[in-house]
């Protein structure tokens, strides 16, 4: 065999070798307890976002539209009709607000409020002329000496508190653009961080069981973890530490913060949060002094990886409680699921089981069923709850049912599905075997939309914030005016 010919088998097998390694190394890794319920975790969640009303409320959440209407001739002095929409574009930060009101086949009233991350608009033609607005990328020149600003002491004046958030919101609505995609990414790195401390410091176990739920037989890896006081206040130091050293986080916070501080100062709600986390680190030491100890089993399908049960018990200075989530093999195909949380020390029990009975494409059948069990000197108290829907995706018929120990309620109507449309009629209410008089005259119509873009924001509007004390008085004395006189003709 000639020298070049050696190097290459010599070559491709540590090239061969240099792979096996690879693979051996991922399987390892891919199999370590934190990755196990790490990626159990994550494909569960994924698995809920798959359920058609998650999903159908995802779409309607980022692009989509609600509409709710109803005939109130039987409430009001004429043949009245109205109709609210909603349109949500949050990825976008886009929306709409359009409310129509009609008598006969005239309308009464059509008033809108439409807005992007730059500007938002408000009409309404039978009660005021033309469009007005506010244009957010202008307000740090505008406000300035407007009548809304503090210093002019007009009745319009803001507090200084609001003034300043309007000034700088510009950029906390610009900020805005990625906040949803971020908060998941914040949630997903702490939580991965939460469980790799959970391993690190635990008592760690491994078994294979099979489990059942409903009628399906599911194989299982079981990661169990145990830990004591000693090991939570590490677990705890650690994720403060990771915490107040996150740059990321940091930048998170001041975003939330910016949207919520209306009233208050941007730096003292980031503050808040960062004595908070001092808080909890005092209050580790104090952790030595209790008895405590947690223990969690995560039953990890061998099959595609999902969380099929979690089972825990937390028992803090002789207070037991144990608890117990049962999933199935996948939760957006699940026939059975229950969450189960028994109080050791009394034995009260709090028990939600979901069955489903049928979820194909002729029909839709499941229900909930939630008990409650008290534990008394003398005698046990048992309450009981179910809800109970039924849906015939072809006929439309619709019935929802609730019932505990004391009353009833049937709410009844047809429920279609067309393309992105579902389309939904109220027909029947019945509380306690009574039937509500009104509610077919309603006609109540709720239309949810799953893609249904918002209207764009009108390129011409009068600007408020450079409005004088008299055209604003007078703007908002004809709003008021305008929808009073509606109320007072049609309703008083």
């Amino acid at each position: 065999m000639d020298k070049k010919k050696k190097i290459l088998i010599i070559g491709g097998s540590v090239g061969a070798a240099a792979l096996v390694a690879l693979i051996v190394v991922s399987i390892v890794l891919a199999n370590r307890p934190s990755a196990l319920i790490a990626r159990g975790l994550a494909n569960t969640i994924a698995d809920a976002k798959r359920i058609e009303l998650i999903d159908a409320a995802d779409d309607v959440a980022n692009g989509g539209s609600i509409a709710v209407s109803a005939n109130l001739d039987k409430l009001a002095k004429d043949d009245l009709a109205v109709q609210a929409k909603v349109y949500s574009d949050a990825k976008d930060l886009r929306g709409a607000y359009e409310m129509t009101v009609t008598e006969d086949d005239d309308t009464v009233l059509q008033a809108n409020v439409i807005f992007n991350q730059d500007k938002v608009t408000f009409r309404c033609p039978e009660v005021i002329d033309g469009i007005y607005g506010i244009n957010f990328k202008n307000l740090e020149k505008n406000l300035p000496g407007s009548i809304f600003d503090p210093d002019e002491e007009t009745d319009y004046s803001l507090d200084d508190d609001q003034f300043e958030y309007l000034l700088g919101l510009k950029d906390t609505i610009k900020n805005n653009k990625n906040l949803q995609r971020d908060s998941e990414a914040i949630a997903v790195k702490y939580r991965q961080l939460a469980i790799e401390k959970f391993v690190k410091y635990s008592d760690l176990g491994r078994a294979s069981k099979t489990i059942t739920v409903g009628d399906e037989k599911i194989p299982c890896t079981v990661i169990s973890l145990t830990v004591d006081q000693d090991d939570l206040a590490l677990i705890t130091q650690d994720l403060i530490d990771y915490a107040k050293e996150d740059k990321d986080l940091e930048k998170y916070i001041y975003r939330v913060a910016a949207d919520a501080a209306f009233e208050d100062d941007v730096d003292e709600y980031v503050d808040q949060f960062y004595d908070s986390l001092d808080d909890m680190e005092d209050e580790i030491e104090n952790l030595g002094d209790s008895d405590i100890e947690i223990k969690i089993d995560f039953y990890i399908t061998k099959a595609g990886r999902r969380m099929a049960q979690i089972d825990a018990g937390f028992d803090f200075n002789g207070e037991e409680t144990e608890m117990s989530l049962v999933l199935g093999k996948n939760v957006s195909t699940s026939k059975e699921m229950s969450l189960t949380v028994e109080d050791k020390k009394y034995g009260d029990t709090y028990k939600i089981v979901y069955s489903v009975n049928e979820n194909s494409t002729r029909m839709y059948d499941a229900e909930i069923k939630i008990t409650e069990l008290k534990t008394m000197s003398t005698h046990n108290s048992e309450r009981k709850t179910s809800i109970k829907v039924e849906w015939d995706r072809k006929g439309g018929d619709f019935s929802f049912k609730y019932k505990n120990d004391y009353s009833d309620m049937v709410v009844k109507g047809t429920l279609l599905q067309k393309g992105d449309k579902y389309i939904f009629v109220l027909t029947n209410i019945r509380i306690d075997g009574e039937t509500t008089p009104t509610v077919k005259s309603l006609e109540l119509t709720v239309t949810i939309d799953r893609h249904d873009p918002a209207p764009n924001v009108p390129a011409n509007f009068t600007e408020v914030t450079t409005m004088d004390k008299r055209d604003f008085k007078h703007l908002v004395e004809d709003i008021d005016d305008g929808f009073t006189e509606l109320w007072d003709k049609y309703f008083d």
